[in-house]
């Protein structure tokens, strides 16, 4: 909801579980997307995202909550 808010012009899709890491991975891929956000255990814990790049332009990154939406500025 932040990220909407902050940047209103952003398509963004949920995905909440549903198979293992690797297929909702693949999902992604798939979707045509560009990013996909990584929020697990210990990303919650920290108040972090990780951020994985789907077309190979850099190497996984980890942010604070409120560093996403400035990093996507950059990037779209």
């Amino acid at each position: 909801a932040q990220l909407r808010q902050q940047l209103p012009n952003l398509r963004l899709q949920m995905h909440c579980g549903g198979g293992n890491f690797k297929k909702q991975m693949k999902k992604a891929d798939e979707s045509g997307a560009r990013f996909a956000f990584l929020i697990c255990e210990d990303e919650v814990a920290n108040q972090q995202v990780a951020i994985k790049s789907l077309q190979g332009e850099f190497e996984q990154v980890s942010l604070s909550q409120n560093e996403v939406a400035e990093w996507l500025k950059k990037y779209i």
